[in-house]
């Protein structure tokens, strides 16, 4: 499945490279995420998953397998297994930044994600609408001064339902209100 992120944030283009390309503040910046070792352009890590009342971790190794400064793109690949399952995922990230102006950049992500196993009941459609709070946190949470202070605890795992509940319910919220809202 194919997700397409853009955001504008208070930081500058330089700001924003640098942390996209420190594979150990990624780590501390994305929701459920460690980052446990780097060495080069390479990483092991691991994902804690919540889906209502299952908790699945993902051990993973990744790298950052292309990056220009000059056209200020990265891209980063990574896959997971399951730890106690047979769940896979695979996962490719392409990060473009773009200078709005000298405090401001645009951030455009384009994921492709492969996963097989329990959280594939997750729609397109659905994990769209799913991932997007999840990577405004984490963009955010990369603009800021350092990352570790808004990034969660390593040990806290990505909860599904309490992180996108409330974005899926404006989401689907304005959708049915935009069918039911229009004068005929």
């Amino acid at each position: 499945m194919k997700l397409t992120h853009h955001y504008e944030v208070d930081a500058s283009l330089e700001h924003m490279w640098t942390a996209f390309t420190d594979l150990r503040r990624v780590g501390r910046c994305f929701p459920g995420a460690q980052v446990t070792e780097v060495t080069g352009e390479d990483f092991v890590g691991a994902l804690k998953v919540k889906l209502g009342p299952v908790t699945l971790t993902y051990d993973g190794t990744g790298s950052m397998t292309g990056r220009d400064e000059d056209t200020a793109t990265a891209r980063v690949e990574a896959t997971g297994k399951e730890r106690h399952g047979f769940g896979k995922a695979d996962i490719t990230i392409d990060v473009r930044l773009a200078r709005i102006d000298d405090a401001t950049t645009s951030v455009d992500l384009a994921t492709t994600l492969d996963v097989k196993g329990a959280p594939t009941n997750l729609g397109g459609g659905i994990a769209q609408r799913a991932s997007d709070p999840l990577i405004d946190r984490f963009v955010h949470c990369l603009a800021g001064p350092d990352g570790a202070s808004t990034g969660g605890p390593d040990d806290e795992p990505l909860d599904i339902g309490r992180s996108v509940l409330p974005g899926l319910v404006a989401s689907y919220g304005r959708s049915v209100k935009g069918l039911f809202g229009k004068k005929r």
